[in-house]
């Protein structure tokens, strides 16, 4: 951590929730927050990140992981999925499902992250119905 953000944390009470959307989990597992739990990160950094610190209980596979006060999201799309879940936590289901319709997303996703690895999508065709449905 840099000297800045150690002062940070050194100020942050004791059972403050802690969250960190893709990377960010990186400054958390720095600052010890997530020795000996789960949590998540970018798929593209999972590998890395158990490497880095291998204390951390990395799952690849999932959205976001609530272990009570902490807690991790994968991507920046499954922050939102996080934030939702918070709100979810904090206000009820009515209130969180009120704000993803108005932020025009799903108030909650199955899934984990395999559904987004890049895979090839075929080239889109050029052929048309046109002259058939002439």
């Amino acid at each position: 951590l840099t000297e800045e953000l150690a002062a940070a944390f050194a100020l942050v009470r004791p059972g403050t929730r802690m969250v960190s959307i893709c990377t960010g989990s990186y400054v958390l597992a720095a600052a010890g927050y997530l020795d000996g739990r789960p949590a998540t990160t970018h798929w593209s950094a999972a590998d890395h990140f158990q490497r880095t610190f291998p204390q951390v209980r990395v799952d690849p596979g999932v959205l976001f992981i609530d272990d009570g006060d902490v807690l991790t999201s994968a991507g920046v799309a499954a922050g939102i999925d996080l934030c939702l879940h918070l709100v979810r936590r904090d206000h009820g289901a009515a209130v969180a499902t009120e704000i993803a319709r108005r932020t025009v997303v799903p108030p909650y996703r199955d899934g984990g992250q395999a559904q987004y690895i890049h895979r090839p999508v075929p080239e889109p065709q050029f052929a048309t119905t046109t002259a058939a449905r002439a």
